[in-house]
């Protein structure tokens, strides 16, 4: 990126979208001066900002980082780049087709767009040739995206319980987190902060949340809130855990010994936190993947991402015979979009089948 006083070097992506100006963002925010207060202006701005979540703002930043080494390259003067005519825009999604996904550019196109409509400048990136463009830049693009993951299954569980000591704090809190992220069909974000440094009560689900017990059927079921979730937002949701007696992966059992290992926590302390020495140290996504990580690599089991426990616990959810719709609920899914994690088909549908026969067997 060229050196420009319109875009600091030192702006962190997500805040790009707020910082880095243009010959017509200025002249907006001269406007803006003269009818309201610098403080509202940056409570506004703020507010905007906290509509979207970190990966999104991350995303969008790249999206600005993209757009002006393109317009660097191509010498466009500053005073084009906003409000960017659909010609520029179209000659952008053009020149990286192929080089991405069509997912990818379709960020990038985002992040420009809440860029103009942060400074109030007008959006043309749905005008002329760019809706075929894009549908280029998919077709094109689809040899950069990644396989299907595969799903943390039983043997995985199993293996990641071998290396801990669940009389240890920190052993008890990760073995706690997998069966949680496991059995609950959670997204790991949604579970454990990704940054120690970015942790919130908004965000991230901390000990004093509302816990509840109950026994259903002779199983004991442990449910806690989650503040936050990829679908609903600060909206949350509710993560279930049942009891599976004598189950050596029960995801009742890790959490009350979580709870019991890592006990008497102060206010504001992480769900899966952990005790160390005198002090709390949270659980983050980065730590907790590299080490389950090494792990299955040193076992040769298959790679997997830390979105697989999701994946896996809905597969054994199949297997045991829980009806989609009740998976659906368990992993807080909205819509049956959940359908394309589903992996292993050829042991899913065969005992589905099975089981129906089964039924109209005994019917008849």
């Amino acid at each position: 990126l060229a050196p420009s006083l319109f875009r600091p070097a030192n702006v962190p992506a997500d805040r790009r979208v707020l910082l880095w100006t243009t010959p017509f963002s200025l002249r907006t925010q001269a406007d803006r001066n003269i009818e309201i207060s610098h403080r509202l202006q940056v409570k506004m701005f703020e507010g905007l900002l906290a509509a979207t979540t970190d990966d999104t703002r991350q995303a969008y930043g790249a999206g600005l980082l993209r757009f002006n080494q393109f317009c660097d390259t191509e010498f466009i003067p500053e005073a084009l780049r906003m409000p960017a005519s659909s010609i520029l825009l179209g000659a952008f999604v053009a020149d990286h087709i192929g080089t991405c996904t069509g997912k990818c550019i379709q960020n990038w196109l985002s992040g420009l767009r809440l860029w103009h409509l942060f400074n109030d400048a007008e959006w043309h990136g749905r005008e002329g040739w760019i809706p075929s463009l894009k549908k280029a830049a998919e077709k094109k693009g689809a040899a950069f995206k990644r396989p299907p993951r595969g799903p943390v299954e039983q043997p995985h569980m199993l293996t990641l319980r071998s290396h801990l000591d669940l009389e240890n704090p920190q052993d008890a809190s990760k073995w706690a987190a997998a069966t949680t992220a496991y059995w609950g069909c959670r997204r790991l974000g949604e579970l454990i902060p990704k940054s120690a440094n970015k942790i919130t009560m908004e965000h991230d689900v901390h000990r004093s949340t509302r816990v509840t017990r109950s026994v259903v059927d002779g199983r004991r079921v442990i449910s806690f809130h989650l503040p936050w979730t990829k679908t609903t937002g600060v909206a949350g949701g509710e993560c279930y855990l049942t009891e599976i007696p004598g189950d050596p992966l029960c995801p009742y059992a890790a959490v009350e010994n979580h709870f019991t290992i890592n006990h008497s926590p102060p206010p504001g302390t992480p769900f899966f936190a952990y005790r160390e020495n005198q002090s709390w140290v949270p659980l983050i996504k980065p730590t907790f993947i590299s080490w389950m990580t090494a792990i299955f690599r040193l076992h040769n089991l298959e790679y997997v991402f830390g979105h697989s426990f999701r994946i896996g616990g809905s597969l054994a959810y199949l297997l045991l015979g829980v009806e989609p719709e009740i998976i659906m609920k368990i992993g807080g899914w909205t819509s049956l979009c959940f359908l394309i994690y589903w992996r292993r088909l050829e042991q899913v549908i065969p005992q589905a089948i099975a089981r129906a026969m089964q039924s109209e067997s005994r019917m008849r």
